[in-house]
């Protein structure tokens, strides 16, 4: 599954070969369809390992979450990341359904149920929102102010800028 995660997350859904992540992982390519049913199948497992919303933020008071979420977002980068993974595949007419249908799942709802409250709809789609941004010119289209190491000021801001979206007025 790491290498699926790897090459999903590099390449992109349209461009990994299930061939080349059955040769890095060692195993065939007829294995990961006899085990997965096809290249959807392996990427949808892929998505679901490569970030567990709940699990991530389990735990962490409501007052705080500005601050994790932050964190998590500057934290090392990985080679399998959720947001690329996504972001590459949603250019992919033949992906962009499963795609949103991933995001409503993944990152929408969990989102939505975290936060709580008046209007979390609302506020989750604007915290998402943001969050990719800042991941795209960190990764995708990197602006040095937040693709380098980023220093405490920028952070505590993106943190207090997402605590208020998350406590909105409730």
């Amino acid at each position: 599954m790491d290498s699926a995660k790897r090459a999903f997350s590099t390449h992109g859904y349209s461009q990994a070969n299930v061939r080349d992540i059955a040769a890095e992982a060692g195993i065939t390519a007829a294995l990961i369809v006899r085990y997965f049913g096809s290249k959807e199948k392996l990427f949808e497992e892929a998505v679901a390992e490569a970030f567990d919303f709940d699990q991530t933020f389990e735990g962490t008071p409501r007052a705080e979450l500005g601050n994790a979420i932050t964190a998590h977002l500057f934290s090392e980068p990985k080679e399998a990341d959720l947001l690329a993974m996504m972001l590459l595949a949603a250019s992919d007419p033949t992906m962009n359904h499963r795609i949103r249908r991933l995001v409503h799942a993944r990152m929408f709802r969990p989102m939505v149920k975290l936060i709580g409250g008046t209007d979390a709809e609302r506020r989750a789609t604007l915290i998402l929102s943001m969050v990719t941004g800042l991941w795209v010119y960190r990764f995708m289209l990197p602006l040095k102010t937040i693709s380098d190491r980023v220093d405490a000021d920028t952070r505590r801001q993106i943190s207090v800028l997402i605590q208020q979206i998350i406590d909105g007025d409730d």
